[in-house]
């Protein structure tokens, strides 16, 4: 799982509401936490504004581990 759909999931926020909130279409959303689609830096810096994510946005789309899943 990616941290995208950590933070996501920490804010109560389906797909479609990220979607909503950086003008985007929710089926890139679910392609992106997926891997089928690449975050193209423009979005990747969109999602990361939309959640309040204060690191490098490229940290959003790594895989996590269990343990980070917990936290």
């Amino acid at each position: 799982m990616i941290r995208l759909v950590i933070e996501r999931r920490k804010l109560g926020w389906s797909q479609s509401e990220l979607a909503r909130r950086i003008g985007a279409n929710p089926v890139s959303i679910s392609r992106i936490e997926r891997g089928k689609e690449p975050p193209y830096p423009l979005r990747s810096q969109r999602i990361a504004d939309a959640l309040g994510w204060e690191g490098d946005p490229a940290e959003l789309f790594e895989d996590v581990t269990d343990d980070e899943t917990n936290g």
